[in-house]
């Protein structure tokens, strides 16, 4: 009679050098906890200036401080690193950003005994194919991507293994991102009336992201008189240049500016269409998803990983990028047809829990960690 051996557990080690707070050390955090609570040890190594060491801190981790910059710092950063590898035994090393994971591939490359390393890629931004790039995609076990498009393109442009390469998008806790009626108390506090059409967009204020493609659309609309309400959610660089267009366009009596929201579904389900305009870098973006999990009507431009949620007429609608007629036009449709718009959405729900959902990220993960740590 066969015996069925329980699962092998592991003691991991983020780490993460960004100083921000965006989808990439959102996943970091949801990703480590979900881990933990799946019965491995999961330790993160950040920057105490930075965000992420703030969450984690506040969620019960007690993460270890590594702080970089400059070369005597990157110095003290890669000992440490090294140190800790070594004394608190840990099984699978998992970098993140860029210097960060030179720093971990470097303190890895230099114990006898190490442990196995694995590189998690965010974004889709392109890689310089030279001898140093190549080696630092090509020593990890596995590099996991948050979409397809970035996996094919270390694939064909820095010859990594596909055998060694993971696409596993970002999961979306569908109880926190459950469909939900919206908040008059919101409605009011922003002076949008009741029955108004309402299309935003959740992501840090970078040029990027595309906002202002989303003022010439909404511009169109009230050009043509169809005015509708524009939520801007998040906070970043470039908000001053937001600003100046709003202002520039005449907008100001449609625009609504929320801030950063920590919590932010309540202010997800005032949309009736949640729009990301991004025209580069993007993995499968996090907020696209939540809006999808609460059942919104989405559009995305045909950008990095967007197209693996968003799929053209059946989960949402797509844009080429830097196009504000094309999302004007796109727009327009669902705020005309509200039966369409509720379609998308249920359908777009329904992705979500079978393919982009928390619990699924966190097996996807732990599935490459058993494959390649099995080989220690």
């Amino acid at each position: 009679m066969s015996v069925m051996l329980p699962p092998r557990t592991f003691t991991i080690l983020h780490t993460e050098s960004s100083l921000g707070w965006g989808g990439q050390e959102r996943r970091i955090l949801a990703e480590a906890a979900a881990l933990q609570g799946r019965g491995h040890r999961v330790l993160l190594a950040c920057d105490p200036r930075g965000a992420l060491y703030q969450r984690a801190s506040a969620r019960g981790f007690a993460p270890v401080p590594l702080a970089c910059g400059g070369w005597s710092g990157n110095l003290r950063a890669w000992w440490r690193l090294r140190r800790l590898l070594a004394e608190q035994q840990i099984d699978l090393l998992n970098t993140h950003s860029s210097l960060d994971s030179w720093l971990g591939a470097l303190a890895w490359r230099s114990l006898p005994n190490r442990p196995c390393l694995v590189r998690t890629r965010h974004l889709s931004t392109g890689v310089k194919n030279n001898l140093p790039t190549r080696w630092l995609y090509r020593a990890p076990a596995a590099i996991i991507t948050t979409g397809e498009v970035t996996r094919d393109l270390l694939s064909q442009r820095l010859g990594v293994p596909e055998n060694r390469l993971f696409a596993i998008p970002t999961g979306v806790s569908l109880a926190e991102f459950a469909p939900r009626d919206k908040d008059p108390e919101l409605l009011a506090q922003l002076q949008i009336p009741a029955g108004v059409f309402v299309f935003g967009t959740v992501a840090v204020l970078r040029s990027w992201k595309g906002h202002l493609y989303l003022l010439e659309a909404l511009a169109e609309l009230v050009r043509t008189g169809e005015p509708a309400y524009f939520l801007v959610v998040g906070e970043g660089p470039y908000q001053e240049v937001i600003e100046a267009k709003v202002r520039d366009l005449n907008l100001s009596p449609w625009v609504r500016f929320a801030g950063y929201q920590d919590d932010v579904a309540p202010w997800m389900a005032l949309m009736d269409a949640m729009v990301l305009a991004s025209y580069a870098h993007e993995g499968v973006p996090q907020a696209l998803l939540q809006a999808m999990a609460m059942g919104q009507a989405v559009v995305g431009t045909t950008v990095g990983g967007i197209p693996e949620a968003v799929i053209e007429g059946e989960t949402g609608l797509l844009t080429p990028p830097r196009d504000g007629a094309a999302l004007a036009r796109a727009l327009r449709l669902l705020r005309d047809d509200e039966a369409y718009r509720r379609e998308l959405g249920r359908r777009g729900r329904e992705l979500v829990a079978s393919r982009f959902s928390l619990e699924q990220m966190a097996a996807e993960v732990e599935a490459v960690y058993e494959a390649v740590g099995s080989t220690q």
